[in-house]
């Protein structure tokens, strides 16, 4: 497998219906609408789905293990097994991720999710990790567009290609 996409919190307390639509004030449907047709790109085992936890009593905005906002949202197409948790926001943080990555043999992830601190990070630790990373920018979506825009030219820098 040389390319895989990474899908990033796509989970009920960022895109769901009881999301809090002030907070994440970005279309979920529409979101989740336009993630399902870009799996449709992919080999079942080319899709990864990333969920961010929150472990202990600190955890920022995560939702906690086994909740409803933990789940992902009953709309959005899940066609692989290959679910990985994460604590922090880089998904590469999970020495599993980055293992099974590597013993795949994966030179390029394409990125979508949402909020862009969590999907930059990954973008860096993938970058870490010696990959190529596609920004999928119509399929993030971030509760600070003025901070993704500052650490979009960071990226830029580091060789991530935008689509």
């Amino acid at each position: 497998m040389e390319k895989a996409l990474f899908i990033i919190n796509m989970q009920e307390m960022f895109v769901g219906k009881t999301r809090d639509k002030n907070q994440f004030d970005y279309d979920g449907e529409d979101l989740i609408n336009m993630i399902n047709k870009r799996i449709n790109d992919y080999q079942p085992e080319e899709v990864f789905y990333i969920i961010s936890l929150k472990k202990g009593l600190f955890g920022g905005n995560y939702p906690k293990p086994s909740t409803k906002e933990a789940t992902f949202p009953g709309k959005l197409k899940i066609v692989s097994k290959n679910i990985y948790q994460k604590y922090k926001p880089d998904a590469f943080s999970s020495v599993i991720l980055e293992d099974f990555v590597r013993a795949r043999n994966v030179k390029e992830i394409e990125l979508v999710g949402v909020d862009g601190v969590d999907v930059v990070s990954t973008a860096q630790g993938a970058i870490d990790c010696g990959l190529k990373v596609v920004f999928n920018e119509s399929l993030i979506k971030t509760m600070n567009q003025d901070k993704m825009m500052k650490i979009r030219q960071g990226l830029k820098q580091n060789k991530v290609s935008y689509i």
